[in-house]
């Protein structure tokens, strides 16, 4: 019985001491809801589709206003074209989760005969995954998010295509829990299959799922910038065109000249005069009197006023660019900056573009893996981007050989073992 006892007081200490030592669970775990009670104030629910009051105008309105201003202004639509070309990088891809050799080749042919034939338009002869990515991110910069519809081929074995999808047609409802993608087209609402559609929204909010467009902050500042180039152009046109202001004296009066033969010679001389002046060809020069006078009429300091409209046009480039998160230079808009500050502004720009690839990394591999998985081939599909740049490699590979010879000093000199110099040389190489 004492036994007994004793192996009960045991083991409820040994309880309470777990018990002690356990890290508590913030709130509890039972205290956790299975759906949010939250409510996001700058949410209004109208007909049950999320409104965002922080949007001042219909968003179809805005990803249209978009599009004409990336059409229309061209450092919008060289900024556009340089996002996605620079996020288009080469790509490959890696199959994991065996090593048969065999499944592997079955598994490439699979993944490369579905990325010639995804591409919506059957008429673009082979355009597959480029094409796709291009549009992917063209919708992504342009209108601030990427739509679409995976759909399988008519016996469901494997995909067929991704068909886009317009996002200004896109319409959020929530059910209380998550939210759910309608389609708007012509008045219709269609509820579309949440397993098979995709979409990602650029920068969303918890206001705004919808996600932002980079031009989002630019239609002010383009505005003004239109304005400029406008009145830049006219006047411009006056001061590029010289204009001549001819001073003819009028003849002295014949002595017993009437004041109508006086009158009629005067108008006749003037009109000869002008006469001439009009019939003057670009290389034929004047002859006249010397009580003609030939002055230039123009805007003073014209060179002045030009580079006054070449700075305040400028100001608002940059401008631009900024809104675009680019620099001048990677629009064409060259100052003569040195190699070394372009180069370290270039290297931004990959950061950014990496950060933006991962989005299109993982739609990716959710069209990939679905499409082995149709299959019954039991791999993991990886893509990859191919970033390196072709500028800097004479000091890429100087960087390298110095991180080599340092990891074999620190391995010669017992610093660290085998195992950590292999672990080190690894994450160089990812690196």
């Amino acid at each position: 019985m004492k036994i007994k006892n004793f192996l009960r007081k045991l083991k409820n200490r040994k309880e309470n001491l777990s018990a002690s030592t356990r890290v508590p669970a913030f709130g509890g775990v039972k205290n956790l809801p299975d759906k949010p009670l939250s409510k996001n104030s700058l949410m209004s629910e109208g007909e049950d589709f999320i409104i965002p009051l922080a949007s001042q105008y219909d968003h179809s309105f805005r990803i249209k206003l978009y599009r004409f201003l990336t059409d229309n202004i061209p450092a919008l639509n060289s900024a556009i074209w340089t996002w996605t070309r620079l996020s288009c990088a080469p790509s490959s891809f890696k199959l994991k989760g065996s090593d048969d050799q065999a499944l592997l080749e079955q598994g490439s042919r699979i993944v490369s005969a579905l990325d010639r034939r995804i591409y919506q338009h059957s008429f673009y002869k082979f355009g597959g995954i480029e094409s796709l990515l291009s549009q992917f991110f063209y919708s992504l910069f342009t209108d601030g998010a990427v739509c679409g519809e995976l759909v399988l081929e008519p016996y469901r074995k494997r995909i067929g295509k991704f068909h886009f999808i317009d996002p200004s047609t896109i319409k959020f409802k929530s059910n209380g829990i998550d939210l759910e993608l309608y389609q708007e087209v012509e008045g219709e609402l269609i509820r579309l299959n949440k397993d098979s559609t995709y979409y990602y929204g650029l920068d969303p909010d918890s206001q705004d799922p919808r996600g932002k467009s980079i031009l989002s902050s630019i239609p002010f500042v383009s505005r003004i910038e239109q304005t400029l180039l406008s009145d830049m152009q006219k006047s411009m046109h006056n001061a590029g065109y010289h204009r001549l202001h001819v001073k003819l004296k009028p003849p002295e009066r014949i002595s017993a000249e009437s004041n109508e033969a006086y009158t009629k010679r005067a108008n006749q001389y003037f009109e000869d005069t002008l006469q001439m002046m009009k019939k003057l060809s670009v290389e034929d020069n004047p002859v006249t009197w010397n009580d003609v006078q030939v002055d230039y009429i123009g805007p003073q300091g014209s060179y002045a006023a030009t580079t006054s409209w070449y700075i305040n046009h400028k100001a608002l480039i940059e401008e631009i660019c900024t809104g675009v998160h680019l620099d001048p230079f990677i629009l064409g808009y060259s100052y003569g900056a040195p190699y070394s500050w372009a180069q370290i502004k270039y290297e931004l720009i990959l950061r950014n573009v990496i950060s933006i690839q991962a989005s299109a990394k993982r739609f990716m591999e959710w069209i990939h893996n679905l499409e082995l998985a149709l299959n019954g081939i039991n791999l993991e599909y990886e893509h990859l981007f191919d970033n390196r740049k072709a500028f800097g490699l004479l000091e890429q590979r100087q960087a390298e050989k110095l991180a080599l010879e340092n990891i074999i000093l620190k391995k010669n000199s017992g610093l660290i073992t085998e195992e950590e110099a292999k672990r080190e040389l690894k994450m160089t190489d990812d690196k």
